[in-house]
């Protein structure tokens, strides 16, 4: 102390030579020590919240597709959908399907569906980490990195489902089935198809496992459980895209009920929680409970890990006992519920689409 207090009286020569290089030393430590710390606890967050060089790829393509859109002039934006259109026809698609349908059920419901998607997975990957035991803090910044990270498989998914189906569609009408039966057998051709492996890659980039950390095992558990939720989610919510009527949970009668049931009856369809938004939660749960269990697992063994270590979560969630298994089964379906939630709220907005809008306006009826 009596060194330090020199500092202030002696001049610099002689506060030098009358303390020792220790003790200067000594007096610097504790800010450095500060410093490193608060650099590493910025780092640890950064690294914790999945900062990766994934993030910043699809942010950049993001921000790519979003700035040429906003760019592109209405002539430019008209070229393109009939530069799509010939190439259709150039390549096989009969007139069996109309430009109209062209645009209306495949371009333009596609690229919404895909749109949907980015702005509900903020709360998927925000909940999923939730669940996982991570801080609201890490959960927040997840819930962004996650999002950005599936941007460019999500292009992938949508922008391939937008142009493989309509030749499936016109293949399937050609051997007798109508438009809606054989748009929605084409759907679950896709799905079924190598589509799945996309979306494989999707949720567990997504939720932060690297390509170094995923194993054929692991794969063997998780498409099957996909293919499941695929089913119930990603179809239905496709299809729905853009359309505000939904089949109700509550009985009709209500509203004409006593206040409470008019007013629960009158919420429930603003907030479009409907069957559609049932069938997406609860049938998608034990799907998802799976695929947490291998996401969570593959997170933290990487490539050591086994199926019986997938099982084992299963069973007993992350604390290992069966009631933990029946706990982290109540977080997946609240889990689920608010992401159902925001996905069909996104699904269910009328989509204003002015690119695609003038040109179905082009269109015969």
């Amino acid at each position: 102390r009596a060194c330090a207090g020199s500092l202030h009286r002696a001049p610099p020569a002689v506060a030098r030579a009358s303390c020792p290089a220790g003790s200067r030393g000594s007096l610097l430590r504790p800010a450095a020590r500060q410093l490193s710390t608060a650099a590493a606890e910025e780092a640890g967050l950064l690294a914790r919240g999945q900062f990766d060089a994934g993030f910043f790829q699809g942010t950049a393509l993001f921000a790519g597709v979003v700035l040429g859109a906003m760019a592109a002039s209405d002539e430019q934006r008209a070229s393109a959908i009939n530069g799509l259109l010939a190439g259709f026809r150039s390549l096989g698609v009969s007139d069996r399907i109309s430009d109209r349908q062209l645009i209306e059920d495949f371009l333009r419901k596609n690229v919404a569906a895909a749109a949907n998607v980015v702005m509900a997975s903020p709360v998927f990957y925000f909940l999923f980490a939730g669940i996982t035991g991570e801080s609201v803090v890490v959960s927040s910044l997840r819930a962004i990195t996650g999002t950005m990270r599936i941007v460019p498989f999500m292009g992938a998914f949508y922008g391939l489902f937008a142009v493989c189906s309509p030749f499936l569609v016109d293949f399937f009408m050609a051997r007798g089935q109508g438009y809606e039966e054989a748009t929605g057998t084409a759907g679950l051709a896709m799905i079924l198809s190598g589509f799945v492996a996309i979306e494989a890659v999707v949720e567990l980039r997504g939720c932060g496992v690297l390509f170094s950390q995923m194993t054929a095992a692991s794969f063997a558990i998780f498409i099957p459980a996909l293919i499941g939720r695929l089913a119930c989610g990603v179809l239905l919510q496709q299809q729905k895209t853009g359309s505000s009527e939904e089949a109700s949970l509550l009985p009709a009668s209500w509203q004409e009920g006593p206040t409470w049931q008019a007013h629960t009856y009158m919420l429930f369809d603003q907030l479009h929680i409907g069957q559609d938004f049932a069938v997406t939660t609860c049938g998608t749960t034990v799907f998802q409970y799976i695929l947490n269990a291998v996401t969570f697992v593959l997170l933290t063994k990487g490539r050591s890990s086994s199926l019986g270590d997938m099982a084992r979560f299963m069973v007993g969630g992350m604390g290992g006992t069966l009631g933990s298994g029946m706990a982290q089964f109540g977080k997946t379906l609240f889990m689920r519920t608010g992401f159902g939630f925001a996905w069909n709220l996104a699904s269910s907005q009328p989509v204003q689409m002015p690119a695609f809008d003038a040109a179905l306006a082009r269109c015969p009826a």
